[in-house]
């Protein structure tokens, strides 16, 4: 059963809307329970806002797919390839990947604080920020320009 005006499927076009919205409405409530877990957790700020980000994306991501497959689209082939794509991607940027979870680990150990006095192998400097892929330094010798250190750095 179909419902055709002037040849557009009006029915096709309201599972659409309807799986927008459903999509948007999964997306705030996975986001308000994971603001709620986290008023309970000690992680920082920082991370808890990437995680809701992230969740939010796999949310909309599934959404996408599933209204990509509502107007009639194989899916099979797209994901073969994102699939393949996403393999490159990854080898492509393992050091970011690397540099990333490194942060995460820094912030969620708090093994560095602004203010802290490092030194990484020559260079010496206090943090001025840290963020997740990097903490930024600002130096204490003269011979050393202010930097932005990968967090994956060795410190002794």
């Amino acid at each position: 059963m179909s419902l055709t005006i002037a040849g557009v499927d009006v029915l096709q076009i309201v599972k659409v809307i309807v799986a927008l919205l459903a999509t948007y409405i999964v997306a705030r409530v996975v986001s308000k329970i994971l603001e709620k877990v986290f008023e309970k957790t000690p992680f920082p700020e920082q991370i808890e806002r990437g995680i809701v980000r992230a969740s939010k994306y796999v949310v909309y991501s599934i959404g996408f797919f599933t209204i990509i497959s509502l107007l009639g689209v194989d899916l099979t082939s797209l994901l073969v390839g994102l699939g393949a794509f996403s393999i490159a991607i990854s080898f492509a940027t393992s050091t970011i990947v690397q540099n990333f979870v490194s942060g995460i680990l820094v912030i969620g150990d708090r093994a560095f604080m602004v203010g802290d006095q490092i030194r990484v192998q020559s260079f010496e400097g206090r943090v001025v920020k840290i963020g997740v892929r990097t903490r930024s330094s600002k130096p204490t010798r003269a011979t050393w320009s202010s930097s932005r250190t990968p967090s994956s750095s060795p410190t002794p």
